[in-house]
């Protein structure tokens, strides 16, 4: 039902996230763009939100202050606003934490709802659309300090592939970049890839491998185990992860 009325909410989110910096008492700012895809114009409503990372990769928002929320230092330009087909908008937002915060990464959400409910053909009962766009704002010297701590085979997307345990004992969130190079079972060339998928700081996070014939990034294919994985991952401005790990279920 939630992806149904998705697809009845016309309304394209650019960008879906943001990654900003600012010192202590200073003001950053940045701008979503709103574009509404239907006629006549579309009604919307918008609020920030708290928002906690679940381990299936699940985002849960709160309309509440959660402990430690950096909203109180979040404004936006309006609550509400009407869109015009066809014609962008651009919703400012920005971001003043209080001279004297110690090192931190404020994180947030703004949400967009529709005003009317949105409908789906053949469901009985008006089902509520909204988009949450993430924010993420290092405060100070903040940086992710990543480090694996485990390495297993897990079924994702139906298939077994090689995860890795990653542990984040920094104080922002991270994420693992760069190709990798394996060989599987039958000795065939294989280019891995790992998921984007952020490591909040003080979590330990399965971050999969994706496989796929070198060159063909798209075409994801079936690995063969055990399979040996070699190469480095990068993550933050100068860290990586070396990686010597055979996997097998």
């Amino acid at each position: 039902m939630a992806t149904t009325a998705q697809a009845q909410f016309s309304l394209a989110v650019s960008p879906p996230r943001f990654e900003l910096s600012t010192p202590p008492g200073e003001r950053v700012r940045d701008v979503i763009e709103l574009t509404h895809r239907d006629t006549p114009s579309g009604a919307y409503k918008l609020k920030t939100a708290d928002w906690t990372f679940r381990p299936d990769g699940s985002v849960d928002f709160s309309d509440e202050l959660l402990p430690g929320s950096c909203r109180p230092w979040v404004a936006i330009e309006r609550r509400e606003l009407t869109i015009t087909s066809g014609r962008p908008y651009r919703f400012r937002f920005e971001v003043t934490p209080p001279a004297g915060t110690p090192p931190t990464e404020c994180r947030f959400a703004v949400l967009i709802e529709g005003q009317q409910p949105a409908t789906a053909p053949g469901v009985p009962m008006a089902l509520g659309a909204r988009i949450g766009v993430i924010v993420y704002v290092a405060v100070g010297n903040v940086a992710p300090v990543l480090e694996i701590v485990g390495a297993s085979v897990r079924t994702v997307d139906g298939r077994p592939a090689p995860v890795l345990k990653i542990r984040n004992t920094g104080n922002a969130h991270g994420r693992l970049a760069g190709f990798l190079s394996g060989t599987d079972a039958g000795g065939t060339s294989l280019e891995l890839q790992a998921a984007t998928t952020p490591i909040m700081p003080g979590e330990t996070r399965d971050i999969a491998l994706a496989a796929n014939k070198p060159g063909e990034a798209e075409n994801a294919v079936a690995v063969r185990f055990p399979v040996t994985v070699t190469g480095k991952l990068e993550w933050g401005k100068s860290g990586s992860l070396p990686i010597n790990q055979r996997f097998a279920p």
